[in-house]
């Protein structure tokens, strides 16, 4: 398993190269990227709160992005392309997808297996942002019909897409993910395990941490391609924060895992300052080697 880090985590400094990001990212230690085009200035692209990945990307950005990531000798394992796929408007949810396929066509130029997904909210200022109407029927049912024309675009270019049980999302419960994934039945639909994601308010306490995590393996486990260093911090709300800072158990988490068959790699996040990077790489490093 390798470690890496999520570009977004750099996005608080002004923008750089993919090249003098990806060095910088290669000098912390970390090994491979999950990846943000938003991350690079190359991009020349700004996240809404509705749509976090661009509609165009030219073929100079894609060869400026896959030459830094082989230079520094750090694998695109995992790229972002998260827009609101239960947006009220219908016209923001097909734009999404239109650049969902611009996205999932630039994944296998750069030789990137997965994109990542939100499953989205009622909200319609912004895609991480919760909303009463999320538990509803209508809610579940927009949301399914975008992830099935997503399944879609993924058969048609042959990368798989990953989810995550998110607080303030749709899919907000490792329950709802295994029925998702069960409803489209898609072998490019798999998920994203964010321990830091699956607490709800009030949830946020130590004695929860493993039941959590446990809760999560035994709904998706076996379908996990991804999964991320975020933590939570104990209190009645939800305040993320950077690994080994919270209350996630991480070295039960490392364990659960490899128990699981996990095949894939760990991308820290929530950190948001390089200096305290090579704390929270330390930490997942100790985590990794725990018995």
């Amino acid at each position: 398993m390798k470690t890496g880090v999520c570009t977004t985590d750099f996005e608080k400094l002004p923008p750089v190269s993919a090249d003098r990001l990806f060095g910088r990212i290669r000098e912390l230690g970390f090994e491979c990227i999950q990846f943000a085009f938003s991350s690079v200035s190359e991009s020349d692209f700004v996240p809404t709160g509705q749509l976090e990945l661009p509609g165009k990307i030219a073929p100079a950005v894609l060869s400026s992005v896959g030459s830094a990531a082989e230079r520094h000798g750090l694998p695109m394992e995992v790229i972002n392309a998260t827009f609101n796929m239960a947006h009220p408007d219908p016209e923001v949810r097909s734009e999404g997808l239109k650049r969902l396929a611009v996205h999932a066509e630039a994944a296998g130029i750069l030789g990137c297996p997965v994109l990542s997904l939100c499953s989205g909210t009622r909200n319609p200022d912004h895609l991480w942002t919760p909303h009463p109407d999320n538990g509803t029927a209508e809610a579940w049912d927009v949301m399914l019909d975008t992830m099935l024309r997503a399944a879609e675009i993924a058969e048609k270019y042959g990368v798989t897409l990953a989810v995550e049980s998110e607080a303030s999302n749709v899919i907000d419960t490792p329950e709802k993910a295994r029925r998702l994934m069960d409803t489209v039945k898609s072998d490019r639909l798999k998920m994203i395990l964010d321990p830091a994601n699956l607490f709800h308010t009030g949830e946020a306490r130590p004695e929860n941490a493993r039941r959590t995590l446990d809760e999560a393996f035994a709904a998706f486990g076996g379908d996990i391609v991804a999964a991320h260093g975020k933590d939570i911090r104990e209190g009645d709300g939800i305040s993320f924060c950077g690994t080994g800072r919270g209350i996630v158990d991480f070295p039960y988490m490392a364990k659960r895992l490899r128990e699981s068959g996990y095949a894939g790699d760990m991308f820290l996040h929530g950190i948001y300052d390089p200096d305290d990077m090579p704390r929270a790489l330390a930490c997942w490093t100790a985590a990794l080697s725990a018995e």
